[in-house]
């Protein structure tokens, strides 16, 4: 008899999806981050959380005369975009924790430190060098135009900087329905004073402006491409500007993507910036020769390949093997002390992310327990991350018993974590199925204490008009932790399932379970006890 009761009730269940058992939606059938995936998180929110001016763990920048791959702007970029893979992955319905670092991630991209540089770079042409006796690359030739630059990063050229902050920002728009870069001057860049006495030089810029000027660069040299240091354009820098115009076009009901894609396509195809015999993305163009200088790293094609992956799926895929083939498993082993060249510092980290953009879960795992066993994971402030090894600038050779002892900050801080949380087509998805108006009417989380909990899966699923979240403890032990629940529907009532076991029904109209509370603005507090972690999921009935 008790056989089929349980039958019926399951068929019930079944039949009416408004009448369910607790246990007939399982939060395990969604995303959550792993335990190492939300300590990458953390060390990215703490890099964002930091004082301007507060580089620690960032690494040496010294830019008088050129950048490096290890840059303060690439760090905060890729910081950014990881933080955007596990918000749209991972927690769709946890907005304030990444729109806070988001925004402060933008905020760190335009304070100084991080973009003056180019008032010394724009001074000189870098393709004019050769390597000396160690390697290292230095200039050969200075001409009259060397000895003038300028300070506004955006208004030409330097695309490895304003590429990356048009995709933030463009990123930031989509994610969060935030429009407040649209505003004039919200993009304001201030120089210091050139003489004593006088006021700091300040460049004003929106989304609108920025947007435009990088559009009209692409165009006014027909699609080659826009410069980052004078004279070069490199494939990868190019693919985050035209990101970054996806999502303007989106928010804006513009076109400008759609051009900047087609024509661009032509010229990487005519110009063979990813060459078809060897499937290797070139080292750069020398504008002034029209010369493409091919190469073969393994940093460029993951670079370029993650990033075009979003626009390009099919195409980036076609190659995907071929350089896999190529660098994997060499670049993880070798000769004991043999000298790796001067990009073994960040080879790993682009690969590793365009692998797990492309869905490789196998080379992802591999070179994720590689970071693991060799780069020294550290837990920080419950971030975790891979210290930058001494003298990463210059030292490229591998340890004594042939492995990469080479780890420079980008990597470090952010490739691998990226790569580590990065879904197959993770980045596509972001582009190509942006987030409508109707994504932020949906029930979500606010207000977790970001130091007593970690906020491991939160996702409305519309089909089954259910709220599911999961709660892990944080850094800081705490007995019990709260959240709230906004955009609950007032006519609606709602079961409230934690762990599989029902606690209880949620209206206007009826008592409340234990541990709620409906706060003056309609929204739901729910406190619990975090020992543990606890599932919890809110489903309309």
């Amino acid at each position: 008899m008790r056989a089929l009761l349980t039958s019926a009730t399951l068929l019930i269940a079944l039949m009416n999806p408004g009448v369910g058992l607790a246990a007939d939606i399982n939060p395990e059938d969604y995303r959550a981050l792993s335990t190492k995936q939300m300590g990458h998180v953390r060390h990215m929110i703490n890099i964002a959380n930091q004082l301007d001016g507060d580089f620690s763990l960032m690494g040496e920048f010294d830019p008088v005369y050129y950048m490096s791959f290890h840059a303060y702007q690439f760090q905060f970029a890729f910081a950014a975009y990881a933080l955007a893979s596990t918000h749209y992955h991972y927690t769709p319905a946890h907005r304030d924790l990444y729109q806070k670092a988001s925004n402060r991630l933008i905020k760190r991209m335009i304070y100084k430190d991080v973009w003056d540089y180019w008032a010394h770079t724009s001074k000189f042409d870098l393709t004019d060098r050769t390597e000396d006796a160690f390697g290292l690359e230095t200039m050969i030739s200075r001409t009259e135009e060397d000895l003038y630059g300028w300070i506004d990063p955006n208004i030409k050229k330097n695309i490895m900087y304003s590429g990356h902050l048009l995709q933030m920002v463009g990123l930031h728009a989509m994610l969060f329905d935030d429009h407040r870069y649209d505003e004039p001057g919200s993009l304001t860049f201030r120089f210091a004073p050139v003489e004593y006495g006088q006021d700091p030089i300040e460049m004003e810029y929106d989304h609108h402006r920025l947007a435009k000027v990088i559009y009209d660069q692409f165009a006014e040299d027909h699609f080659r491409g826009i410069e980052c240091e004078r004279n070069a354009v490199y494939a990868e820098c190019n693919q985050h500007p035209i990101l970054g115009l996806m999502h303007y076009d989106f928010k804006h009901g513009t076109s400008f993507s759609l051009e900047v894609r087609r024509e661009f396509k032509k010229t990487m195809e005519a110009r063979h910036y990813v060459n078809p015999e060897t499937h290797t993305t070139m080292y750069f163009l020398k504008v002034r020769e029209d010369e493409v200088v091919p190469a073969t790293y393994a940093w460029a094609d993951g670079w370029n390949g993650h990033a075009q992956h979003a626009w390009d799926k099919e195409y980036i895929e076609s190659l995907y093997p071929h350089q896999r083939e190529r660098y994997i498993p060499s670049m993880l082993r070798g000769w004991p002390f043999w000298p790796m060249g001067w990009t073994a510092s960040f080879d790993f980290g682009w690969f590793a992310l365009l692998a797990s953009e492309v869905g490789d879960v196998e080379t992802v795992q591999t070179m994720a327990d590689y970071a693991d066993a060799h780069f020294e994971p550290t837990w920080r402030d419950g971030g975790y991350y891979y210290p930058s090894t001494d003298y990463y600038i210059f030292n490229y050779f591998r340890d004594w018993l042939g492995y990469i002892h080479n780890v420079g900050p980008v990597t470090g801080n952010v490739l691998v974590g990226f790569a580590r949380i990065n879904p197959k087509d993770g980045l596509w998805e972001i582009y190509n199925r942006p987030w409508e108006k109707s994504h932020f009417a949906e029930p979500f989380i606010s207000d977790v204490d970001y130091l007593q909990a970690s906020v491991k899966r939160a996702v409305f699923d519309n089909k089954k008009d259910a709220l599911v979240v999961t709660l892990a403890p944080g850094p800081v032990e705490s007995t019990e932790v709260s959240f709230t629940v906004h955009q609950l529907a007032a006519t609606k009532t709602y079961e409230l399932i934690k762990d599989g076991k029902s606690l209880g029904d949620i209206s206007k109209n009826q008592p409340l379970p234990p541990g709620t509370l409906w706060r003056d603005d309609g929204a739901l507090l729910i406190t619990t006890a975090l020992r543990e972690q606890h599932s919890f999921i809110i489903k309309a009935k």
